[in-house]
């Protein structure tokens, strides 16, 4: 006999956070800065940060009226086109729409947000803390990089499930139909796949153009590496990894998620 145990979305919600919350606090213990005796750490982690920021504000901005505007044309559609009910469809759509676009985003906010400090503290870890006279390990390192990564694993599992979940339960108090009731719930699945698509395009295309540039401006006219400290172009490489392979990811791995959920519910 199998047991199945129902548990309601804001329930979802609350674990999810609750054990992401452990994790940031985790990833936190961990010194960095002038603690450990390298405070250049501090200036090069704050410059990426502050870079991921702004591209990433600025990307969200320009989303912002993409999705409005594409929620707005699907309310039109379906208002039109809609045998039963057409306004009440229309909102359920173009909400369902916004929901999923939002969350997706937020995915992969938190995720490079979480990165770019998990990214100075696996260093941290691994160089030691000369001030406390501890030695640091590559065991270190990769726990702080593990915890980091975890942190985008279960806020895209917490948000995808408190996110279909909440939707579902209140297109079925709406509608009686179920056939409606997925109809209007794959739009959250297209908000979601919306802004995963141009996140990580648009990540892409700018970590692509800066690991470039790094290796052009870098090693071909200045004869410097990659990574050394002496080419600028460093910083926007990194910044670029952070909003293409960890903010566009995030949002990506969102999208998949909610995706397949939609997709077996509807079958």
């Amino acid at each position: 006999m199998m047991t199945t145990l129902h548990l309601p979305f804001p329930h979802l919600l609350a674990v999810a956070f609750i054990f992401i919350f452990y994790l940031y606090t985790k990833i936190w213990s961990y010194p960095i800065g002038k603690d450990i005796g390298h405070p250049a750490i501090d200036d090069l982690a704050a410059q990426i940060r502050n870079g991921a920021k702004a591209f990433l504000v600025t990307e969200y901005s320009f989303l912002t009226v993409f999705v409005l505007a594409l929620a707005a044309t699907l309310f039109g559609l379906f208002y039109v086109t809609s045998p039963a009910d057409p306004l009440a469809t229309a909102v359920a759509v173009s909400v369902s729409f916004v929901s999923g676009a939002f969350l997706s985003a937020s995915a992969g906010w938190w995720g490079m947000i979480v990165a770019t400090d998990g990214n100075a503290k696996t260093t941290a870890a691994c160089a030691g803390n000369k001030a406390l006279g501890k030695k640091g390990t590559l065991n270190d390192g990769l726990t702080v990089a593990f915890t980091t990564g975890a942190v985008m694993g279960f806020a895209v599992v917490g948000l995808g499930l408190a996110g279909v979940s909440a939707c579902f339960t209140v297109l079925s108090a709406i509608f009686s139909d179920q056939a409606k009731v997925m109809q209007c719930l794959a739009g959250f699945g297209f908000g979601a796949s919306s802004i995963a698509l141009f996140a990580r395009v648009a990540g892409g295309i700018y970590t692509k153009a800066a690991d470039v540039g790094a290796d052009l401006v870098g090693k071909v006219e200045e004869d410097i590496d990659e990574d050394d400290p002496h080419n600028p172009a460093v910083i926007a490489d990194n910044v670029g990894d952070n909003v293409g392979d960890v903010a566009g990811m995030g949002a990506d791995l969102f999208e998949s998620y909610v995706g397949s959920i939609v997709a077996a519910m509807t079958l």
